[in-house]
């Protein structure tokens, strides 16, 4: 299954569902190219996530940390932390996904299970995602495990589910006997990761409207510079760039979804000026936004 547009709300936070009530695990086999926009923007979810490099490098971005995976490679992402990913090179990004409720690998959440192995791993704010390294023997057999949950998803045979939640737990398992720091007791980071919440919530709020450093630094109750010093720390742009980079990626969403006028959404995103949304939007995404409707429409009719 290929995702092609990570809806989220006003908190960044993914409205996508993944699996359901009887298998809350959601697995993906994607490629970047089928993502509205190119890319996976910022977003969290109270789920785990677990990728896999088929082909291609990406560059796997959570608040204050960053890395580059390529073929082979693998990368755990924490509950509840912001990540995006970028397609950094050719051909193609191709990625396998699971994404999945804590409660899969560790039962109950009043269980020993999922107080000493999960709720331990989720509550390390030092852990917002881990890379395991297709280079590092020490990594080889949790990447081969992982392979295997991805295989047992892929074929899809009368006991599936069961061969996919073995593999998990036993990837898990591997997880916390090899990296055993992952469930220690951290130092907590001195940066605030609610206070960039708080950002992003007025932006996603507030993007359609004028905006100014001055009113995204009211919502976190700080000064200018400070909002500047936590935006360039975290997520490596300024307010004003995401703000720029959260419109287009709403209005590639808008050319995609709808059929309003480029004109009409251009407003829609908080762009008075159809001209400059163009100019911005195709330095943004090497199409003009016409361009960018015709190919990615085409793409979801496949």
């Amino acid at each position: 299954m290929q995702n092609y547009n990570i809806q989220t709300d006003e908190h960044g936070k993914e409205l996508n569902l993944h699996g359901d009530e009887g298998f809350a695990c959601g697995f993906y086999d994607e490629l970047f190219s089928k993502f509205i926009g190119g890319y996976v923007p910022w977003h969290w979810h109270d789920e785990l996530e677990l990728i896999y490099v088929v082909k291609g490098s990406t560059l796997v971005e959570c608040v204050e940390q960053s890395i580059t995976l390529n073929e082979g490679d693998a990368v755990f992402i924490n509950a509840g932390c912001l990540h995006k990913l970028t397609d950094v090179g050719k051909p193609d990004c191709h990625i396998l996904n699971f994404v999945l409720s804590p409660t899969l690998i560790g039962g109950s959440l009043y269980s020993k299970i999922y107080k000493r192995f999960v709720a331990s791993i989720i509550n390390n704010e030092s852990l917002p995602m881990f890379a395991f390294l297709a280079k590092n023997n020490d990594h080889t057999p949790l990447i081969s495990t992982l392979n295997l949950a991805f295989d047992a998803c892929r074929n899809k045979t009368p006991t599936y589910e069961l061969q996919t939640i073995s593999y998990l737990m036993h990837f898990w398992a591997l997880f916390c006997e090899l990296q055993p720091t992952v469930i220690s007791k951290q130092p907590v980071s001195d940066f605030s990761e609610r206070r960039l919440h708080l950002f992003l919530s007025y932006v996603h709020t507030h993007y359609q409207q004028n905006m100014s450093v001055k009113n995204i630094s009211k919502a976190g109750n700080v000064s200018e510079s400070e909002c500047f010093r936590v935006f360039k720390k975290a997520l490596k742009t300024t307010p004003n760039g995401y703000v720029l980079n959260y419109r287009l990626q709403q209005a590639a969403i808008h050319l995609v979804e709808t059929n309003s006028s480029i004109t009409e959404i251009a407003h829609t995103v908080g762009f008075n000026c159809p001209a400059y949304f163009t100019k911005r939007f195709k330095s943004h995404f090497n199409k003009t936004p016409k361009q960018f409707r015709a190919t990615n429409q085409s793409n979801l009719n496949d």
